[in-house]
């Protein structure tokens, strides 16, 4: 399948692809379509991808390799103080922000995967053996984490991969950093002690995930997270709470 870049269109099935030539993306399914939060045919997305992966055409694999690492070493992992609201979850503002939790990251890279034609999902599941901190475990109530994570079709086969924890991140916490491929799965982060995190009960996958369903979800495990301010409460705020 040609990876070649797509442009803004009236129609959000259709699209200008690198040559200025109508693609119709619609024959692909509900997981390369563009969406609420999976907003690929805004220009800051166009970009994006574009400047990633540049005029040369990829393979459906070195799309999903690049834009891995591209989000997970380019937007810088945060939790505290993140935009969760509708602007602050949809792929273009998450772009602008430059920053985020690994439910900002999986929208990234299913909305960028999306508009290289690659079809991709966002994926959301329990895990233990996550990289925290004290005020992070606070903040979500326990060691248990809801993690969000995508998976990814390359050659007919659907792979896991989580672009969430950065190079330096791992760094610090003198970890090996998740890598990825493009012919296995990438979602088992290296923790401390030759662990690494392990993936609790059945995930939940999201085709064409809306605002208000994921932070529901968000709530629903960790209720600290969600407040009315539409962002994540600031690290101070919640210590002096």
């Amino acid at each position: 399948m040609s990876t070649s870049h797509i442009h803004s269109n009236q129609n959000p099935s259709v699209a200008l692809n690198h040559f200025g030539l109508e693609t119709d993306f619609s024959f692909l399914g509900a997981e390369c379509q563009p969406g609420e939060i999976l907003d690929y045919l805004n220009p800051a997305v166009q970009n994006y991808v574009k400047h990633t992966l540049g005029r040369e055409d990829h393979s459906d694999r070195s799309v999903a390799v690049t834009l891995y690492y591209k989000i997970r070493d380019g937007i810088f992992y945060e939790v505290f103080g993140t935009d969760i609201s509708k602007d602050g979850l949809k792929a273009s503002g998450i772009i602008n922000a430059g920053r985020g939790f690994c439910l900002h990251k999986a929208i990234l890279y299913a909305a960028c995967c999306r508009a290289a034609s690659v079809p991709c999902r966002v994926v959301a599941s329990k895990v233990q053996n996550h990289i925290t901190t004290p005020s992070l475990e606070k903040l979500v109530g326990g060691k248990v984490f809801l993690h969000w994570y995508n998976e990814v079709k390359v050659d007919g086969q659907w792979l896991k991969t989580a672009p969430v924890f950065n190079s330096l991140l791992c760094k610090l916490y003198k970890i090996e950093p998740l890598e990825f491929d493009g012919f296995s799965d990438a979602v088992h982060q290296p923790h401390t002690k030759g662990r690494s995190m392990e993936y609790l009960g059945e995930p939940t996958r999201f085709s064409n995930p809306k605002h208000s369903e994921l932070v529901c979800l968000v709530q629903s495990q960790h209720p600290l997270m969600v407040t009315g301010k539409g962002s994540v409460p600031k690290e101070r705020e919640f210590r002096a709470a």
